[in-house]
């Protein structure tokens, strides 16, 4: 029974990956107004801010195309995982009028990797995911508080099949639910003593 448990933990360690999904941080002496007091929250376009180096054009515009399609999927994701938490009477992507949280920032990194590679070496054709996530006042545009998250595919042994899971959607998946969950708590969080 023991060893049951013992692998079971192990392999869903090997599922997460590596890096980390973050902590949603407020604002140190941020505005009047806490997230518990917003009912509505627009999710806007996240902000490609891919700054690594490409070896060559075709490099590059291979990754504005990645970092492009996974800007708006992350957007998504991040909508549709707040609205499963039922913390928020409304979650939209479109217009909100004010008063309202807007949920924004930027996809970091969006790299799908080589999944043949990561099969067939461990180590190479790494996955990765990384974004930074704002969240302020859609009236005023004053941030509230953020999350940094960052995931990538552990190097595996040879052949090892969590290597087929540990993909870039995988992770992006991981970081809206976080996202969603930390917002949530702030929701829910009582008032500060004064």
């Amino acid at each position: 029974m023991r060893l049951n448990v013992l692998i079971a933990l192990g392999l869903t360690m090997l599922l997460v990956g590596c890096g980390s999904l973050g902590r949603l941080e407020t604002k140190a002496g941020g505005p009047p107004g806490a997230i518990r007091d917003y009912d509505r929250v627009i999710v806007a376009d996240f902000a490609a801010n891919d700054t690594r180096p490409a070896k060559d054009d075709a490099e590059q515009a291979e990754r504005a195309a990645q970092i492009e399609l996974g800007r708006k999927a992350f957007s998504a994701k991040l909508a549709e995982e707040i609205r499963a938490t039922g913390a928020f009477s409304e979650v939209a992507q479109a217009k909100l009028l004010a008063p309202a949280l807007q949920v924004t920032g930027t996809v970091d990194l969006w790299e799908p990797g080589n999944v043949a590679a990561r099969m067939l070496t461990g180590f190479a054709g790494k996955s990765e995911f990384s974004a930074t996530v704002v969240v302020s006042d859609l009236e005023t545009g004053r941030e509230l508080a953020r999350q940094v998250v960052d995931r990538n595919s552990w190097p595996l042994p040879i052949g090892a099949s969590t290597n087929l899971v540990q993909t870039v959607d995988y992770f992006m998946h991981q970081a809206a639910r976080r996202v969603a969950e930390e917002l949530a708590k702030a929701k829910q969080a009582p008032p500060e003593a004064k």
